[in-house]
């Protein structure tokens, strides 16, 4: 309708590391960070994708990974929790986001009928995962573990029976709690605090999410998922299935253009993979290694990541599949995969391998790349701040730094984008 489409963010995180070494096709030559001396940008055409990224092999024109950007703002370890989205460090028991997370951003600037969705897998029987995704400084927002739960949140207005029905008890239910909480704020006038201002802005915003969703009640039926045993199963690995589903599903029905998917993210000592046949926990095949040649931990690595990329790529699939102005889905889409901890096991933040799939059709220089960004403190050396500043000017937000500053690193040409390599 000459509309121009609009862009789309899926980032998926899992945990445990995600080491340069692994990130490198065995026909390229590998360098440490520290002897990345200039920028380098290989043709991904003639090289075979590494074993954990196999399942892009036949997306591989429409894939870049990206090696040598750092995140030592973060401080690393065992995971960064909000700081992988946010670029902020998070210490001790202290786990709140620092301020917003590039993931929320994005989705206030390009708004589908909600900002943001969130979604992911965890080793036991939690309902949500907090401290990853941040609209503001201590504002997190639910990462939802449970593909039941996160079905209802997301397309029950257009379930039909039992489902539909609860849909509109909330959402009845909210608005009670709104009015109630305002005529308490009006008889306790200055004396009501921050507090109660607090609670009144969460149920506003849960109540009008409720009608947004009303309000596009026939979209979302056309687009919701089929639910099978996947939504209910005590098997982690198939309720992630489910949830990649519920996601493709968000996208393509416009309930929102960024969505976050959590693979384990956070867990450091946990059997999440059970599932597809890993019966140790992330943690012990962590510390057999990842990031030297023939550690023990590698075909481990493979094995969960290569599943994981199986998600991935069904999911860039399935967009593709989807008309969408002169071309697919997966046009305007970009899908970014990094852990949450920036490299190895015990990670430091000097690099922060990623992959990602997708261009924004066009405004972006990336698919079929595999790229070298300078070591770390080297001239041409940039900061994951730097990418997600890059993508915030992609969909008009011209800001020229993200997060946390790296103080021992240049500002202006090391971590203030958007970045010229990446950009047409």
């Amino acid at each position: 309708e000459g509309q121009e489409c609009p862009p789309r963010f899926v980032f998926v995180l899992q945990s445990n590391g995600f080491d340069a070494l692994q990130a490198c096709p065995e026909s390229i030559p590998f360098q440490n960070y520290a002897d990345r001396e200039k920028f380098e940008s290989i043709d991904l055409t003639k090289h075979k994708l590494p074993k954990g990224l196999a399942p892009l092999e036949g997306l591989k024109d429409k894939t870049t990974i990206l090696q040598g950007l750092s995140g030592r703002c973060t401080g690393g370890g065992h995971s960064t929790w909000g700081g992988c989205l946010g670029q902020y460090r998070i210490s001790g028991a202290n786990l709140s986001p620092q301020n917003i997370t590039i993931d929320y951003q994005l989705g206030q600037a390009e708004p589908g009928i909600l900002p943001w969705i969130g979604v992911g897998m965890a080793s036991g029987a939690r309902d949500a995962l907090m401290n990853i995704t941040a609209r503001a400084a201590h504002k997190t927002m639910p990462i939802i573990l449970n593909p039941e739960k996160a079905y209802n949140s997301f397309f029950s207005v257009a379930a039909g029976g039992e489902r539909e029905k609860n849909f509109h008890l909330k959402r009845n239910l909210l608005d009670y709690m709104v009015d109630d909480v305002k005529k308490t704020r009006r008889a306790l006038g200055s004396l009501a605090g921050e507090e109660l201002d607090a609670y009144l802005s969460a149920y506003d915003q849960l109540a009008a999410r409720q009608y947004q969703l009303l309000d596009n009640k026939e979209a979302l039926r056309k687009s919701a998922p089929r639910m099978d045993e996947r939504f209910s199963s005590t098997v982690a690995t198939k309720r992630l299935e489910a949830q990649f589903e519920l996601a493709g599903s968000a996208l393509i029905g416009g309930l929102t253009n960024v969505a976050t998917l959590t693979c384990a993210a956070t867990e450091i000592n946990a059997q999440p993979y059970l599932g597809i046949g890993v019966d140790i926990s992330n943690h012990a095949f962590g510390h057999m290694g990842g990031n030297k040649p023939g550690a023990k931990g590698i075909p481990y690595y493979e094995k969960t990541r290569g599943w994981l990329f199986g998600l991935i790529a069904r999911l860039a699939q399935r967009l593709e599949e989807t008309p969408e102005g002169d071309g697919n889905m997966l046009d305007n889409t970009v899908i970014v995969y990094m852990s949450d901890a920036p490299d190895t096991h015990h990670s430091t933040g000097y690099e922060w391998p990623l992959a990602i799939v997708g261009n924004l059709k066009g405004k972006m220089n990336l698919g079929g790349r595999y790229i070298n960004f300078p070591g770390y403190g080297k001239p041409g050396h940039h900061t994951v701040g730097a990418l997600y500043t890059t993508f915030l000017n992609c969909v008009g937000q011209r800001q020229q730094t993200f997060g946390r500053l790296d103080p021992d690193l240049d500002e202006k040409n090391m971590q203030a984008g958007p970045l010229a390599e990446l950009m047409v």
